[in-house]
């Protein structure tokens, strides 16, 4: 479902959403972008301020690496 919001940009943000829009983006898509990234950036600012959260990702990255090291080349 989509909703349609109202926001007002100071002078920082509105430039920030021009320099988006001049790479090719519509107005929205700069805006949702924008506001995913934040969320995704958010996300993993907590992760690395939870130690416990931390070392599961590392230990998982291990056993990614781990397994990719092992794999045999394709012929």
């Amino acid at each position: 479902m989509s909703r349609a919001i109202t926001v007002w940009l100071d002078d920082e943000a509105e430039h920030s959403l021009d320099m988006l829009k001049q790479s090719g983006l519509a107005e929205s898509e700069a805006v949702r972008k924008a506001i995913v990234e934040a969320a995704t950036h958010t996300k993993m600012r907590t992760l690395v301020n939870d130690a416990n959260a931390l070392e599961l990702a590392l230990d998982k990255s291990h056993e990614l690496v781990a397994e990719i090291l092992t794999q045999r080349p394709p012929r």
